[in-house]
């Protein structure tokens, strides 16, 4: 090789290293900041990663909701009326929360199956549902869930 083809091989070679090097890191970060969606029962079949992040849909269950002594971190339960899943939420409920209400909530999952959420949604519409969530509620509703508020609709 003669040294003009070594330099060229050599920046080739650094460009295609900095090229590979830049997707890892894009990938690492794409994938630290996915959020799968769980149904109560897939949480209660084991089947999540602790530490992972999830979004779970399902209804609060009536009589459910506590209150910390720090009085800002609620206990609460949901279901699809065939699992349940307890999730702790530090930080003020929307407005439309309530007990019987469809609700979304995004956190990480302990080793005891408790969601420790960042954020809870109250349904108002469909917008922001995920099909599979809504699936969910449907079959919940279809199973007459005593924990379904009447005005469920999806």
């Amino acid at each position: 090789m003669s040294p003009s083809q070594k330099k060229r091989f050599s920046i080739v070679a650094l460009i295609l290293s900095g090229v590979g090097l830049a997707t890892f890191f894009a990938l690492q970060a794409l994938n630290s900041n996915l959020e799968y969606f769980l149904t109560p029962t897939q949480i209660s079949n084991k089947e999540y990663q602790t530490g992972q992040r999830y979004r779970i849909a399902g209804l609060v269950k009536k009589d459910s909701l506590t209150t910390a002594e720090d009085g800002v971190t609620q206990h609460f339960v949901v279901t699809d009326c065939v699992a349940d899943v307890s999730v702790q939420y530090t930080g003020i409920l929307p407005d439309l929360f309530r007990e019987g209400q469809a609700i979304v909530a995004t956190g990480t999952l302990n080793s005891e199956s408790r969601l420790i959420a960042a954020q809870v949604l109250a349904k108002h519409d469909e917008n922001y549902v995920p099909t599979e969530a809504a699936d969910t509620m449907m079959l919940a509703q279809a199973n007459q869930c005593d924990n379904a508020d009447g005005a469920v609709s999806y």
